[in-house]
């Protein structure tokens, strides 16, 4: 059975030697599809055989390397995963979705200026489809780095993309409530709410947002979700610590 399947794969490769290179180039961005779709269902081993495949069939692909760097962030690989987005970005500079991609990468490591740089980076393409959630992401890093007007002004290009963007507005609300400008805070609070559902934390933010206005009806109505939704939540704790002092 070994030497059958061993003859099986000297064959196919023989014949494969055959191919015309424009065949093999169609070829591997087959396998990348294919890859990419046993990725999302899970199936974590045919998404690397197919990968792998597509690297051997055509090595200057860029798409290729992309999934194959995801794919090795999902298995916790992390020097192999930024190993190949590297490699994708460095046969084109422009692929915007590899860009944003390694930024995301790059913040999830903790390299927040390094991962801003590379958000940016996508947002450089005119023809990529989503530059919103790249400035967002660029916010994101901003703020991570304690640069709240930087911040702030990636978020706003976003919202002038996508005013609906909930990551966006919820931050923005924060920023806001950083800054003292409540008002603000309270408006982008309710636009967020108008296309997400609260978490601990927003409903948290709405509480001393609401406070700071005055609006003890509203806080009283933001605790009382903070606590029958989420009991256990940090959140929650912060609430009853902040009733005790009172």
């Amino acid at each position: 059975m070994l030497l059958g399947f061993a003859g099986c794969a000297s064959i196919l490769s023989s014949q494969e030697q055959d191919i015309p290179s424009i065949d093999k180039e169609k070829a591997a961005k087959i396998n990348v599809q294919l890859g990419v779709e046993y990725f999302k269902q899970g199936e974590l081993e045919q998404a690397l055989k197919k990968l792998e495949r597509a690297i051997q069939q055509d090595p200057k692909l860029p798409s290729a390397y992309n999934a194959l760097a995801l794919l090795k962030q999902r298995l916790g690989q992390a020097e192999e995963a930024e190993k190949y987005f590297q490699r994708a970005i460095k046969l084109d500079p422009e692929y915007s979705e590899a860009q944003n991609n390694y930024g995301v990468f790059l913040y999830n490591q903790g390299h927040y200026g390094d991962a801003e740089a590379r958000f940016l980076e996508a947002v450089k393409n005119p023809l990529y489809g989503t530059p919103e959630l790249a400035y967002e992401n660029a916010g994101m890093a901003a703020q991570k780095q304690v640069e709240f007007d930087k911040a702030e002004r990636y978020y706003r290009k976003a919202l002038q993309l996508e005013p609906r963007l909930p990551k966006s507005l919820y931050h923005m609300a924060e920023i806001s409530f950083e800054k003292g400008h409540y008002q603000r805070a309270q408006e982008y609070l309710q636009r967020y709410r108008v296309g997400a559902r609260h978490t601990p934390k927003s409903l948290w933010l709405g509480i001393r947002i609401e406070r700071e206005l005055g609006n003890e009806d509203t806080v009283s109505s933001y605790a009382l979700l903070l606590r029958r939704n989420f009991p256990d939540s940090p959140e929650a704790k912060l609430l009853q610590k902040s009733l005790d002092r009172q």
